[in-house]
């Protein structure tokens, strides 16, 4: 056992993985063929970490394991206790008939496997004059597409080349899906819209090596060295920057999280959000040809996007001084993988901090601004997903999503062009698609009784106090409850989100607040009833705000799987819980719109979206007033200049 029991926030670690999965497999009433969905460790209820840190008892150690029992057909969950004088289960609950845990990253590789053993899709390939060798098979979640009444994937096709490195997406299989029943690992069914069509030839889909041109020469070196080291120091998962600290976390879900972060103003430590993470992404696809009209897949509740997670090279993901975090996860049978340096941390000059240039006296006065980023990759198939957080130095927190990687391609028979795909070269096609990415943020600002409302910019009507028409004001609504809490970005407007505590004032006399800027989103194209609408009605407003409760964590429920819809936002949210002076979680739904272009192929250029939380009376002055003014020397230089 290990000397010292981890700080009650951090994130499971292999050995704890090891013990709990020992323990969940003793849970009366599995079968012989059970599998390890995910292992987590179970976080405290928010009262008894804030007792504890106030000097109360410790919060037991529990990690929290979903199993798959595939000879029965059943998802459970098992709850360990953790102790330094020994493990225990808690308890073991069976999930109802039809509720499917997420699929596991090996459980897709051996779809895979039966895929290409199945005697059907074998002919389905001969007769595309295709050999098995060279395919690459890719299985999705079905949704509410097939019955659910068995756990399936559906698998598309594309042809390798003989290079290991090649780009299979330049050249998919037109028509061709196997549905796979994934508890006995055995194709259930071959859909094949096209017998006879080979694949493309894949022309013009190397992204290698310049894409068959020659690499720039004209690029000299950046360096960036900071001489005395980082800014910040890293203390196992916590970290301190400038006036800020927090606890870095990873999630088998969710991946990377942030819990626990304070501002020191003036020599005490203030509270701002007690937990941060994308707590869901999800997107679907808008073209309904036959390989791409039901994808649609919820990328971190359907698959869990902590195994994804990249192990980052320092240089080529990472520049700078670097600290980077291990993650821990687990193989399907439950054995823990560690994967390094999943998690960068460094510094990043970001210009401008503030200036100002007096005309009488001609002194110039300013700061320039440094940013903490904490990051991780993931790659899932063929996108990658950048979560890139920021911390700044004018007390706001900024959230981008990068999004890379390689557009989903498709095949394409028909002589006409479709309107819901982007042609990339002699039968193949990109669909359009969205992505959806919902943010889960219990704001604990100077504590944990909060009040959030929105505000939004109002033009005065000419009349005796607007006598040039030209006056406008804010205007508040406040959510009193849950049902008054949901609602969407108003750019026209410039609709802000705010969360306040009423009980501590500012030197005017407001309620002290943060405040969420929205940034790029879009609206879901799909109809109301469609599949996916459907199961992921969060996506029906931007903005949510429930009562904080332990339970609620995903805004789609705990299991979207095959699930019709009926849990999550919508069903917590119709109790319409009070909202004033409570404990209260924003959940922020936002998303890119993407119209593939051909500068997407054959690897697309980074596009961002995301979201900044900024301090709106939350400090009595602007806190960056104390931030040093630049050297004007060190390593910069005008152009030209010579060496010396």
């Amino acid at each position: 056992m290990p000397e010292t029991q981890p700080h009650p926030l951090d994130s499971i670690g292999a050995d704890e993985i090891s013990r709990a999965v020992r323990v969940a497999r003793s849970a009366p009433g599995l079968g012989d063929r059970v599998q390890i969905v995910s292992v987590e460790a179970r976080e405290p209820v928010k009262t008894e970490y804030l007792a504890w840190k106030d000097g109360g008892l410790r919060p037991r150690r529990e990690a929290f394991c979903v199993l798959l029992d595939r000879g029965r057909r059943r998802g459970v969950e098992v709850v360990v206790a953790l102790g330094i004088d020994g493990d225990e289960l808690v308890s073991a609950l069976e999930l109802p008939a039809g509720a499917q845990p997420g699929i596991h990253n090996e459980e897709f590789v051996a779809v895979v496997d039966a895929v290409l053993a199945d005697d059907r899709y074998v002919e389905a390939l001969r007769r595309r004059g295709v050999d098995p060798a060279t395919v690459h098979v890719e299985p999705w979640s079905v949704g509410t597409f097939e019955p659910a009444t068995a756990r399936l994937a559906r698998a598309l096709s594309w042809v390798r080349a003989d290079d290991d490195g090649d780009n299979p997406y330049s050249r998919p299989l037109y028509g061709l899906v196997a549905v796979v029943d994934l508890d006995d690992m055995v194709v259930v069914r071959i859909d094949d819209d096209a017998p006879g069509t080979g694949p493309p030839s894949g022309e013009g889909g190397d992204y290698r090596g310049g894409g068959g041109r020659p690499y720039r020469t004209d690029l000299r070196p950046i360096s960036i060295i900071q001489p005395e080291g980082p800014s910040f120091t890293l203390d196992g998962r916590k970290v301190c920057w400038q006036k800020w600290d927090l606890r870095i976390g990873f999630h088998p879900r969710e991946g990377l999280t942030l819990h626990d972060i304070g501002y020191t103003d003036d020599g005490e430590r203030r509270s701002i959000c007690h937990r941060a993470s994308i707590a869901e992404l999800v997107i679907p696809y808008g073209d309904p040809s036959p390989t791409t009209h039901f994808k649609a897949v919820f990328d971190t509740g359907e698959y869990g996007l902590g195994s994804l997670v990249n192990s980052l090279q320092l240089g080529c993901d990472c520049l700078g001084e670097i600290a980077y975090l291990d993650a821990v996860t687990h193989a399907w049978d439950g054995s823990p993988v560690t994967i390094p340096n999943a998690i960068c941390v460094h510094e990043e000059d970001d210009n401008l901090l503030w200036k100002h240039t007096d005309e009488h006296s001609g002194r110039v006065d300013r700061a320039r601004s440094r940013r903490l980023v904490i990051s991780c990759i993931a790659t899932v198939g063929n996108y990658e997903y950048g979560f890139f957080w920021y911390l700044r130095q004018d007390g706001s927190i900024e959230f981008e999503a990068k999004l890379t990687g390689i557009v989903h391609t498709a095949g394409w028979i028909a002589p006409e062009r479709s309107p819901y795909s982007l042609p990339l070269g002699d039968g193949i096609v990109t669909s359009n698609h969205q992505h959806f990415f919902c943010a889960r943020l219990d704001l604990d600002i100077d504590g944990v009784e909060n009040t959030a409302f929105d505000v939004e910019a109002v033009s005065e009507p000419r009349g005796p106090g607007n006598p040039d028409g030209m006056a406008f004001r804010p205007e508040r609504l406040t959510y009193e409850s849950e049902s008054r809490a949901r609602r969407s970005v108003s750019p026209a407007t410039a609709r802000r989100f705010r969360v306040e505590n009423t009980g501590r004032r500012n030197r005017i006399g407001d309620a002290v607040s943060y405040e969420l800027i929205p940034g790029e989103s879009v609206e879901p194209m799909q109809q109301p009833d469609s599949s996916i609408r459907e199961r992921a009605r969060f996506l029906d407003h931007n903005v949510w705000v429930t009562r904080y409760d332990p339970a609620e964590r995903y805004p789609a429920g705990e299991y979207p799987n095959q699930a019709a819809g009926e849990d999550g936002l919508p069903r917590w949210t119709a109790a319409d819980r009070p909202l004033l002076d409570e404990d209260v979680v924003l959940w922020y739904v936002f998303g890119a719109h993407h119209f593939p272009r051909l500068e997407d192929w054959p690897v697309m250029p980074v596009t961002s979206c995301g979201f900044v939380l900024r301090p709106v009376g939350f400090f009595d002055y602007n806190p960056a007033l104390d931030v040093p003014p630049p050297e004007p020397a060190g390593h910069c230089r005008p152009v030209g200049a010579a060496d010396g």
